[in-house]
């Protein structure tokens, strides 16, 4: 989550963390991660090496990933995307599981989160070695690899020209809960964001991808929890569903939560003064930890990700419009193998 100044948030570790994340990845080896314009490969990690990192305590102890910053061979529907991309026409993947048409209400507890309509939405784990951890939302996407997460491009590099990647020990753990993992964890393969958030840190970009590795079942990340679909290039004005793993008060990040029939209220100002699409709000007032978490229209097609909120007076949510740079992120992350 990017927490805007002046309002009544802030992260658990406050700017100390911030600060400390951001000077440990300058100092950081990279090790053998390999960036490229096409994103960035890791090493091959295991599922059971990542479990036995991952326990319930550091899971526990992992704080909101925040990044202050200042205003002002692919199947046959990740083969149209260049193409659709291009045209910047409206385009839609569908999704693997059917999702349960949901009621409107406020940002309430999941009450199951491996039931299939909310096993798809995970948390998103990130080691800073002596500086601790890190956590973010994320949510399985259809493709034909069966294994790509969305989330927040804060919540993978620090974006603008001399941003940094966030890729130790990176995993999602869809369906989350007090330290369970139901159905297993993921480590990341592959990190990619749009390329705009790279090059300028615009917050009208701020959207990431990861291509995961299976769970220790030798399961891929479709095959344990589906995905939901992906659309791009909609009208602004949807009804969201707003999905993600809260851990700053109220919230304690241990319960997945969602906020049910959102309606789009328009753009922050401050979106105007970026360059992309403009982003959107809805009235879901999320903190700290839902970074990445999914919105989802028609029930089970991703059409956007928290960003950020200025939490002084039960800020909206802000969240990154879908357009055809999301659409050529899409198309990179199903063309891993």
């Amino acid at each position: 989550m990017i927490a805007r100044p002046g309002g009544g948030y802030r992260a658990l570790a406050g700017a100390v963390l911030a600060t400390s994340l951001l000077v440990f990845t300058v100092f950081a080896a990279e090790g053998a991660a390999l960036a490229s314009a096409s994103g960035l490969w890791l090493p091959p990690t295991s599922a059971r090496q990542a479990e036995r990192f991952w326990t319930p305590q550091r899971m526990r102890e992992a704080k909101p990933l925040e990044v202050k910053r200042p205003r002002g061979g692919a199947n046959s529907a990740s083969r149209s995307t260049a193409a659709e991309a291009r045209r910047g026409a409206p385009h839609r993947v569908p999704a693997a599981v059917p999702r349960l048409t949901l009621e409107a209400s406020h940002f309430e507890q999941v009450s199951d989160p491996t039931a299939p309509e909310f096993r798809v939405n995970g948390a998103i784990f990130i080691s800073f070695g002596i500086f601790g951890y890190a956590r973010c939302s994320g949510t399985a996407v259809h493709s034909g690899n069966q294994s790509i997460v969305f989330t927040a491009a804060h919540c993978i590099n620090s974006g603008g020209r001399y941003g940094h990647w966030f890729h130790e020990e990176w995993v999602f753990v869809p369906a989350y809960r007090y330290g369970q993992r139901p159905f297993g964890v993921f480590p990341a393969r592959w990190l990619d964001t749009t390329k705009q958030w790279r090059r300028s840190g615009s917050e009208n970009f701020d959207v990431g991808a990861a291509v995961v590795g299976p769970n220790d079942r030798g399961e891929t990340l479709g095959d344990a929890v589906g995905g939901d679909g992906i659309a791009w290039n909609q009208k602004a004005r949807q009804t969201f569903d707003v999905h993600g793993y809260p851990a700053e008060e109220p919230f304690d990040g241990e319960t997945q939560r969602v906020c049910k029939g959102m309606p789009f209220i328009g753009h922050d100002p401050d979106s105007f003064l970026f360059p992309g699409p403009l982003n959107l709000a809805v009235p879901c007032g999320v903190t700290g930890g839902a970074s990445g978490g999914g919105w989802t229209i028609d029930g089970n097609t991703l059409n956007s990700v928290t960003n950020y909120g200025y939490f002084d007076d039960e800020s909206p949510d802000f969240g990154a419009y879908f357009g055809k740079e999301v659409a050529r992120l899409y198309g990179r992350a199903a063309k891993v193998r």
